[in-house]
């Protein structure tokens, strides 16, 4: 199955454009992560940021929100599931 395909399946979101656009964003940045070439190996990786990324839009950053306190949190990096993959990458491809 293509990847735009697989994240459309999972999101629900039937916007090719958005969809192109957040998939070449996150294989961008598994390149620069890696500071290697993109491989196809890595387009699970790639499927999982632009869903995280198009569940982001309007809330990019948030990881948490009070409401009466006025209380925000905002993420830091990749959350730690693709950080574990990538890190794989890393390892295995020698990859600094």
């Amino acid at each position: 199955m293509e990847l735009a395909e697989q994240v459309k399946l999972i999101t629900g979101n039937a916007n090719d454009a958005l969809i192109s656009l957040m998939l070449n964003k996150a294989k961008g940045e598994i390149e620069s992560y890696l500071n290697l070439g993109y491989d196809t190996k890595y387009d699970n990786i790639a499927v999982d940021i632009a869903v995280l990324k198009i569940n982001r839009l309007g809330s990019e950053g948030l990881s948490s929100q009070g409401y009466s306190g006025a209380s925000e949190s905002y993420v830091d990096g990749f959350p730690q599931e693709i950080r574990m993959q990538l890190d794989r990458f890393k390892k295995k491809w020698g990859a600094l």
